[in-house]
Order: C-alpha cells, then sequence, then structure tokens
C-alpha cells in the first residue's frame, strides 16, 4: 500500500481501538480474479472479518468510511468470496479505473458491485476524504485564557527552572508555535533534547519562530513573535 492507504488504515485502527487483518493490499495486479481489478492500483485493501461478529464488521466499515475510505462488508452470499471488508480510498491518485468506479458508486450511494445495488453499509460519510478527516481532526487552538508575561520570558530566555511564570509562559509559547494552525515548530520540539538546557532551547525555538514569520532574528520573545500570538487571542502583559 502506498503511504496515504497505510495512514488511512491506521486511522481508522485508532478509531476502532483494535488493529486490522489485512488480506489483500494495493498493487496487486491480477492477484485475484474476484477483485475485478480493483486492487491493480492504489488506494485499495481488504480486511479479513471472517471471525467477527456482525456488529464488530460493521464497526470496521463505519471507521474505514470515517477516514475516508469507500467501504463495505463483502458477504459470502454476494460472491465467491469469504467475508471482508472491501475499502477504496477515495481520491487515491493511483486508482485502477474499477476502483474509481466503486469511489463513483459511492459517492451514489450504492454498494460497489456489478448489481450496483443500493448501500448497505453505515451512512452519513459518502464524501469524506483522509484530507478532510484530517482537517476536521485539528484542534483547536487553547483558549486564549493565556497570558504572556514579558517579565515571565525574559527569565525563560536567562534561566532553566519551570517552576513560576516563566515555565509556564515558556510552555504556553512553545505550544503555540507547534500548534499545526501555526507550524512554527514540530511537537518533538517542546521540550529540549537531553543535555540541552532549557534556556538554550528556548533561545533555539525563538528563533525558529522569528524565521517562520521572517522577523529579525533575536532569539528573545520580542514585540514581533508578541504580535503574532496576539492575532491568535493572546494577551500580552508587562
Amino acid at each position: 500500500m502506498n503511504k496515504r492507504t497505510v495512514a488511512m488504515v491506521e486511522a481508522a485502527e485508532k478509531l476502532l481501538h483494535s488493529r486490522m487483518a489485512i488480506l489483500q493490499g494495493s498493487y496487486n495486479k491480477g492477484g485475484v480474479g474476484a477483485s475485478a481489478g480493483t486492487h491493480d492500483g492504489g488506494g485499495a485493501v481488504d480486511i479479513d472479518v471472517r471471525r467477527l461478529a456482525p456488529a464488530s464488521r460493521v464497526a470496521v466499515v463505519k471507521a474505514l468510511r470515517q477516514v475516508g475510505f469507500a467501504a463495505w462488508l463483502r458477504t459470502p452470499s454476494q460472491g465467491s468470496w469469504p467475508f471482508h471488508v472491501h475499502a477504496i480510498a477515495v481520491a487515491d491518485k493511483d486508482l485502477s479505473a474499477s476502483a474509481a468506479r466503486q469511489v463513483a458508486d459511492y459517492h451514489q450511494k450504492r454498494n460497489g458491485l456489478k448489481n450496483r445495488g443500493k448501500d448497505d453499509g453505515p451512512p452519513g460519510y459518502y464524501w469524506m476524504t483522509w484530507e478532510l478527516y484530517q482537517k476536521s481532526r485539528t484542534p483547536p487552538l487553547p483558549e486564549p485564557d493565556s497570558i504572556i508575561s514579558l517579565a515571565a520570558m525574559r527569565y525563560a530566555a536567562t534561566h532553566d527552572v519551570m517552576t513560576g511564570a516563566w515555565g509556564a509562559d515558556r510552555l504556553k509559547v512553545l505550544a503555540w508555535a507547534a500548534h499545526p494552525k501555526v507550524g512554527a515548530l514540530v511537537k518533538a520540539e517542546l521540550a529540549p533534547p537531553r543535555g540541552v538546557p532549557w534556556h538554550v532551547h528556548f533561545r533555539r525555538m525563538m528563533r525558529k519562530i522569528e524565521a517562520h514569520y521572517q522577523l529579525r532574528n533575536t532569539g528573545q520573545f520580542d514585540p514581533g513573535v508578541a504580535a503574532q500570538m496576539k492575532r491568535f487571542g493572546y494577551k500580552i502583559v508587562a
């Protein structure tokens, strides 16, 4: 499977709180005749649900649909296959022609089979894509109860202790900068690497924030950085 499909399956597993057993992945041209070419390209995956209870099978379908798959429960009564969930990643750039037709059927609330019957899965996700799901999962910025003290920031740039307002405000600034809507830092940069003092790490991160916003490089919490935080609802005090 390509990276996008793997990420989607892993996200569905998190929703399900369980790992999924893969029967067949993607790029399997001519591998399984019953697949009718849907697995020839990317974005396709079959999940083994033979040992699951009926409700658990539906839960697998729902989790896959929630993250952007066109997914259906396939039963032995529908064709020469065991119970499994067939899923096609909506908007995958490598879909085979037959997989793309199944996505079109899904958008029309059909079952993706030759008979083009009515969809029999959990409704409500027909236009979900992986990108839309990711966007919906982006957490909101912290409520601006956040007050940043300039005095605390000056102290944080030269001291390593994390108690007091300087430690709390230092973490607020880094958490703000690492939020997806800001994107100046990544989560791994919220704390210093082993052996790096807190004040050194903080000054380094301030330089990254300044570079992100094309501000004067000072390594300090200066008016330029303060102005950016104010745009997100933070209050800056003396």
